[in-house]
């Protein structure tokens, strides 16, 4: 126990005996003295090895006049003949380094826990960032879907409405149309042959042969120029077989009726490739040329009748263009039942129809979409 080195870890040193005594102490006053013996000793006096921190509230400790802390070291000591406990030998370690070496790890764990600590925030953070952006990502993306939805809505009901109207004017288009060919077949053909009937009472009373030949002959031109009026009613209403036509030739075909009907010659400028169409599109097509150069020979000027068609992107566009004698409100009140019935007819099939008159020129345009 002189040994520097030694007593630089280990300053104290006690023997117990068995009764408490202290057998040997290099602290003087306590040689031979009977103190209470701590809980480690005892239990080395049964072969057992304690360690552990000084208990400060113990006798031993308050007569050795300690101000530290220490460990305490308590091992028995064995006779060397028979093997038994004979003393129990209790060291103090001091715990500068050990405290040192706590205070370190302390630290040092303290670093560990706040780095992950960090670590385990930042990760949360991130993730919590990341759903965040993730759910504003999402409710712009819904915000913008209501938005589209309410577009759609609006816009159904539009074409709701529209539908309504273009069913309603197709009713009162056919009614119309109804009352027009009532009172062209009444004023027409109807008052020629009540005129022929007539006549036929005037060849009841002629008694010479010439006279009633001449009456004959009268009624026969009159009843001609009837049946002649009723055919071209009737043309007007049917279609010709144009099931089986492309485009181009459906187009063909309405501009050469019209010319046969009326003997005007039409400028065409059709692009269009053989394409073969819905037959709803077909009938809409010729009708739209059968309305547009009637419109443009009963109210325009015989020359300079042009119709154009082209195909792009699969939309169909038709243009008839006229020349009018004036601008005036007298012409353009002929928009009336047939232009209406065709506007709702284009529509009825998805497709749009303009009428523009400007500068001495008419312009009648439809254009449908998806052909």
């Amino acid at each position: 126990m002189n040994d520097e080195t030694l007593l630089a870890e280990f300053p104290y040193l006690d023997l117990w005996l068995a009764d408490g005594t202290i057998l040997y102490s290099n602290i003087p006053h306590l040689e031979a003295r009977r103190l209470k013996m701590p809980f480690k000793v005892q239990r080395a006096f049964e072969g057992e090895i304690g360690v552990d921190f000084t208990d400060v509230s113990s006798e031993d400790y308050a007569e050795h006049g300690f101000k530290t802390d220490f460990i305490e070291i308590s091992f028995p000591l064995l006779h060397r003949e028979t093997g038994e406990v004979a003393a129990v030998a209790q060291l103090r370690e001091v715990t500068g380094s050990l405290e040192k070496d706590l205070w370190s790890l302390t630290l040092s764990s303290w670093a560990t826990a706040a780095t992950i600590g960090i670590i385990v925030m930042a990760a949360l953070f991130g993730i919590v960032l990341e759903g965040s952006r993730k759910i504003e990502r999402q409710g712009r993306i819904l915000s913008r879907r209501l938005a589209q939805s309410h577009q759609r809505a609006v816009r159904h009901r539009e074409l709701k409405a529209v539908a309504q109207r273009a069913s309603l004017s197709v009713t009162e288009f056919t009614d119309k149309h109804l009352r027009t060919i009532g009172t062209d077949l009444h004023d027409g053909p109807a008052q020629t042959i009540g005129f022929a009937v007539l006549r036929l009472d005037q060849i009841r009373r002629l008694r010479t042969k010439g006279a009633r030949e001449e009456v004959v002959a009268e009624i026969e031109t009159t009843l001609g120029g009837a049946l002649s009026e009723i055919r071209s009613i009737a043309l007007a209403l049917v279609l010709p077989d144009i099931e089986d036509l492309d485009l181009a030739q459906v187009i063909e075909r309405a501009v050469q009726q019209h010319t046969r009907r009326t003997g005007i010659a039409i400028v065409v400028d059709s692009r269009l490739e053989p394409v073969h169409a819905a037959p709803e599109l077909c009938v809409c097509v010729y009708r739209f040329i059968q309305e547009g150069l009637n419109n443009a020979f009963h109210h325009g000027l015989p020359e300079g009748q042009t119709l154009t068609a082209t195909m792009q992107g699969g939309v169909l566009k038709l243009s008839i263009t006229n020349r009018n004698p004036t601008d005036s409100a007298e012409h353009a009140k002929h928009r009336g039942i047939g232009l209406f019935g065709l506007r709702a007819r284009v529509q009825s099939i998805g497709g749009n129809l303009a009428f523009v008159q400007k500068d001495g020129t008419t312009r009648l345009e439809m254009w449908v979409r998806n052909v």
